[in-house]
Formats: C-alpha cells, structure tokens, sequence
C-alpha cells in the first residue's frame, strides 16, 4: 500500500471514531446550525467535489496536498478561507518495528494527568502545556485554551512528559488510538534540552502507548526540522499538506 493510502485511510478511521460518520468530507450541523465541510484533498481528481463542498458548506476545515495544485489555487482564491501553515504528513507502516529509545541520565517519563485527578507520580496537564509552549514558537493559542482543548479529547489520547530531577517538566508527546491506527502529536522538547535523543524518547513512548491501545499503524505531523528525527524512527515522508479554514 502506499504512504499516501496509509494516510488517507488513517484520516477516514480518526473521522469515523471522532464524528461517528463516513468522512472523506463530513458535513454536519455546525454552529447556529450552519453545515460543517471537513475534507482531505488527496490530488486533483478531487477538484469538483471542493468546488460542489465549499459552495455548499462555507465553514470548516479543508487538508489539501500539494500534489492536489488546482486544489490548492482554488481554495487560496476563495474569499474568507486562509491556509493555515504546511506540514510534513508522514506514516508509519508498522509500530511494533519501533526500538525503544533511551532516555539521557536526569530524565524520567511519567504520564500527564489530562483530567486532573491528582494521581501520584504524574505531571499536572498545565505544566505539559506550559513545556510545549515554551518549545514551540508555533503554537499561539493561550495556555488555557490548549490545555482545554487537550482536557476534551477522548479517554483513548494518552500524554507523556518528560521531567527533570527537579520535577520540572522538559518535553512532552501523546497519541490519540482509533481502531489500528495511531496519531502522534504534542511531541516537543525544551531548546536547552535539544539533540540528546529526547525527542526520539518521546515519540517512541507514544508508539508503544498507541501499540497498548491495539494501534498497528501510524500518522503524525512534522515540520521540515522535524522530519529527520521521525525518519529514524522509521516514519516515511507522504507529502506536503496545507490546512485551510472559513470561520464562517
């Protein structure tokens, strides 16, 4: 099969587990009723179906990669959609070929209390997000707001931080299991803690955290600096995939 299909069949199993529906494009009552398009363009044999799905459902969100050109014209020529960065989507055949990686002396791994149930040896979800923040000069959200965004995810998301012999956290990872497939996100670590592996750690952790949950394949989100860490780790490059978004 290949990395493109992975991909594709790995967005529909994440829709249907999310949205209880048959995605490629989901449209649903949205806000004050208003119809929802949530569409992934794989290439331009899509192109009547966008036209038809934004004529008729403004808001949402569309995925569009860059081999889709037309595609991608036409969304960036439509009045209120606005891409929203380009990524790096990139699979993983097969979790269980993943080797473990060792974490640098004055690290320890400890699960993220995502509901705040104050469990022992776990590392308080603000502190997680405060960490991601702190790493990622993408994110721009407030901390409340990731974090609430986090807080609301289904039972089968799992976190993982990494802290230090204070306590502190310094890098972070998660997945989110649907059926055989896994998503792996949140995945930073602080700069000053950079090139020691840790970013390999975290990733690995939340592979053998989504292979607990019954996960036998994966997808992830990188960008360009990224992709070589995940690369190692046996994730192979699908495309370059730029989301856009209407309000509405």
């Amino acid at each position: 099969m290949a990395a493109i299909d992975i991909y594709c069949d790995a967005f529909v199993a994440r829709d249907r587990h999310e949205l209880d529906s048959e995605p490629v494009v989901h449209v649903a009552p949205g806000v004050r009723g208003v119809a929802h398009i949530r569409l992934l363009v794989s290439d331009d044999s899509g192109y009547g179906r966008l036209v038809a799905e934004v004529a008729s459902a403004q808001p949402g969100v569309v995925f569009v990669f860059d081999r889709a050109s037309r595609c991608d014209r036409f969304l960036g020529d439509q009045p209120g959609w606005s891409a929203n960065g380009t990524e790096m989507a990139m699979v993983l055949r097969d979790i269980e070929a993943v080797t473990d990686a060792a974490f640098p002396d004055g690290l320890e791994l400890r699960p993220v209390d995502r509901v705040g149930s104050g469990a022992p040896d776990t590392v308080p979800l603000r502190d997680a997000v405060a960490t991601a923040i702190a790493s990622d000069p993408g994110i721009t959200e407030s901390a409340d707001r990731v974090a609430g965004y986090l807080r609301a995810l289904p039972p089968s998301v799992r976190l993982f931080a990494a802290v230090d012999e204070t306590g502190v956290a310094r890098a972070t990872s998660a997945c989110h299991v649907f059926g055989d497939y896994a998503q792996v996100f949140f995945v930073s670590t602080e700069p000053a803690w950079r090139r020691r592996g840790i970013g390999s750690a975290m990733t690995a952790e939340a592979l053998r955290g989504a292979a607990s949950l019954g996960a036998r394949r994966a997808f992830l989100h990188s960008t360009a600096d990224g992709a070589s860490l995940y690369k190692r780790l046996g994730f192979e490059a699908v495309g370059l995939l730029t989301r856009y978004s209407h309000a509405g």
